[in-house]
């Protein structure tokens, strides 16, 4: 394919924002060594898909990005480009980033629990999972990356006698309990 042939719309985004989206869905060519396709992902795909506008609308909620230093490709059919249209409002830009970084911290949290519960040190958690996503300390850094699971991660201490088992247990009951009430099944555990 040639560049002309691909149609992009620029994302503004944090810079681990960047690195997470070129990590799970880079798509390069020739022309283009970073782009992002999002169409393995349906769900991510069509909320991009829906914040596109053709008129470039000036939206000031958010008139200045300056947490969002990093810009990435983001490649959208020839048919969403000319039907959906070719610019993102600063706005929806947030928006989207947000949901990414949910993603992202979602998936850090899911990895740092599991290593740190199975007697992996915080510290060699975080640089694997650094180096599992490709993270550079300019794109997240370890203190950032450790401040942000101090801060926010549910802690399951381990326990003198307790197991693996134990804690996997307890997740899994914890994710599950909220889900079975939300559809009225009975409980039995």
């Amino acid at each position: 394919m040639k560049k002309k042939s691909r149609f992009v719309v620029w994302l503004p985004c944090k810079p681990y924002v960047k690195q997470f989206l070129l990590h799970e869905f880079n798509d390069p060519d020739n022309e283009w060594s970073e782009i992002v396709n999002l169409s393995s992902d349906r769900e991510l795909k069509s909320d991009f898909i829906s914040m596109l506008d053709k008129n470039g609308r000036y939206d000031n909620r958010y008139s200045k990005l300056y947490r969002y230093s990093a810009m990435v490709p983001v490649e959208i059919g020839k048919d969403d480009f000319y039907r959906h249209g070719w610019t993102i409002a600063n706005t929806e830009a947030v928006r989207f980033g947000v949901k990414i970084e949910r993603r992202i911290k979602h998936i850090l949290f899911l990895y740092l629990d599991t290593s740190v519960g199975m007697g992996v040190p915080l510290s060699e958690a975080i640089r694997r999972f650094q180096n599992q996503y490709g993270y550079t300390e300019d794109s997240w850094s370890y203190d950032t990356i450790r401040r942000e699971y101090n801060r926010h991660a549910k802690h399951e201490r381990m326990h003198v006698g307790s197991t693996i088992f134990d804690l996997i247990h307890a997740k899994i009951i914890g994710e599950l309990v909220p889900h079975m009430r939300q559809f009225h099944i009975k409980e039995d555990l």
